[in-house]
């Protein structure tokens, strides 16, 4: 014998996974504090992008992890700037750049070479080809904090 539900009952799955989504989005972020010490000028905005393992160094924002964008025009100190980025739990790597002409872009020369400063959450080495192991870090459901030093 086929049993019966009521309309409720039968739009309750989808109700309660469109109810868990939405909060599977919200319940679980957390915060990411970004540190950018060595700011040279008040000028031009600081970019902070986050990046997963699967993304990482990916152009297209749309495949960031998070980012934030600072207008440097209103700060009042020459002290170190602080972000906050909010994420899922889990494992990432950061990139800053210091935007100086506001455009948008991190800026190289005909070589490749950057033009503007920046910064990577470890260690760096000019010459080689960065790697998303070496970058890495953990932000667990309580958040995290990381600090960055610029370098041109």
């Amino acid at each position: 014998m086929k049993q019966r539900t009521s309309s409720l009952g039968r739009r309750f799955p989808r109700l309660a996974t469109g109810c868990l989504s939405v909060l599977g989005t919200t319940a679980f972020a957390a915060s990411l504090t970004v540190t950018v010490d060595n700011i040279e000028e008040n000028t031009g905005r600081m970019h902070v992008v986050i990046y997963d393992d699967a993304n990482w160094m990916a152009a297209d924002p749309a495949k960031f992890a998070g980012a934030s964008s600072v207008d440097l025009s209103e700060r009042k100190d020459d002290g170190p700037l602080v972000t906050k980025v909010e994420l899922e739990p889990g494992e990432y790597a950061a990139f800053a750049y210091h935007d100086l002409n506001s455009n948008n872009k991190f800026d190289r020369n005909f070589m490749r070479i950057p033009t503007e400063p920046y910064a990577f959450s470890g260690p760096f080495k000019k010459l080689q080809k960065p790697q998303f192991k070496d970058f890495m870090f953990v932000v667990g459901r309580d958040g995290a904090t990381i600090s960055v030093v610029l370098r041109k």
